[in-house]
């Protein structure tokens, strides 16, 4: 072990003058993050190239076990644009990213507000209004479809004896109201999230500032717009631009609660793809669907955040 010693030291000084001058010192940093960027590379960038390649390509299950996946084109998009799913979904999606954004937005700002008060054990309400967002996703929506159920669910019971309504209703198997059923779910799981963002932009907001409005006479919606909304204008747009990815991208809702049913009344583009991809084993059009989710997202986001930085320029 002792002679072993010296030598150990010296191939240490050695390596380290190897990296601390000259070209070993240039790629030093590169090495450091080499891993991750092979992970990154593994688990991003491949499938997303991957992906995007198919939607040009006929990948079918009978393709892929013999190997002759031929290039089409825009053939799946085509298709894809031909299935009188792909509207319903479209228009299902929309309305499903609205709602829960808008609503989302509001009522995490107005839980941020309330919540921003120093008033005596505001940390355990702070605590408590979390507990919807760290339930996990699976055992958050298999609640709620339970709450659901037309036969024993709480949610009729409630509005039944509230007088609401008269009978029990389905709200999950009812074209009318599936939807906006699940949408709620999302809502109640989304907004913590969205409040704990705002929340934190609101203790950085100076005292000094808001003490000064309040001097000036200014109520609290005049405030609220002209000074605490353009404080927290960054940390805003943050949680938009999250809730809007993280709504488009929620699959487990729809999909455990009514699988995009009842008549595709509650099919989103994410549930259409995955039906394309697993139920009728058209990989094309599940990719073709998927890209253009993707080319939406990034464009929608992009100018979303455009538009706050020429407010902030302003």
């Amino acid at each position: 072990m002792n002679a072993r010693a010296p030598r150990n030291q010296q191939l240490r000084r050695t390596w380290s003058s190897v990296f601390e001058t000259g070209t070993g010192a240039r790629i030093y940093p590169y090495l450091m993050v080499l891993p991750a960027i092979i992970i990154v590379v593994g688990v991003v960038v491949y499938p997303l190239v991957s992906g995007v390649m198919s939607a040009f390509y006929d990948v079918t299950l009978r393709t892929l076990n013999s190997g002759d996946m031929a290039f089409v084109g825009l053939r799946n998009f085509e298709r894809v644009f031909a299935d009188p799913s792909f509207g319903i979904a479209s228009f299902n999606t929309l309305v499903w990213v609205v709602l829960n954004v808008v609503v989302q937005l509001s009522l995490g700002l107005g839980l941020a507000l309330l919540l921003h008060r120093a008033i005596p054990g505001i940390g355990f309400f702070r605590s408590g209004i979390l507990v919807p967002w760290v339930v996990p996703s699976v055992v958050a929506v298999l609640t709620w479809r339970w709450m659901y159920d037309p036969s024993v669910g709480i949610v009729n019971e409630l509005l039944v004896r509230w007088g609401i309504i008269e009978d029990y209703h389905p709200w999950l198997g009812d074209t009318a109201t599936s939807l906006y059923a699940v949408t709620v779910e999302s809502i109640w799981k989304g907004t913590p999230f969205v409040m704990l963002l705002l929340l934190a932009a609101l203790q950085l907001v100076p005292r000094s500032i808001l003490e000064a409005a309040s001097m000036d006479g200014a109520s609290g919606w005049r405030k609220l717009w002209h000074v605490i909304l353009p404080q927290i204008r960054v940390s805003f747009a943050i949680a938009a631009v999250l809730t809007f990815i993280l709504t488009v991208n929620n699959f487990n809702a729809i999909w455990l609660m009514t699988e995009g049913g009842p008549l595709n009344s509650s099919e989103i583009l994410f549930t259409l793809a995955y039906k394309y991809g697993f139920q009728r084993y058209d990989l094309g059009m599940a990719s073709a669907v998927a890209t253009m989710l993707f080319v939406g997202l990034v464009i929608a986001t992009t100018l979303y955040l455009k538009l706050i930085q020429a407010k902030e320029g302003e």
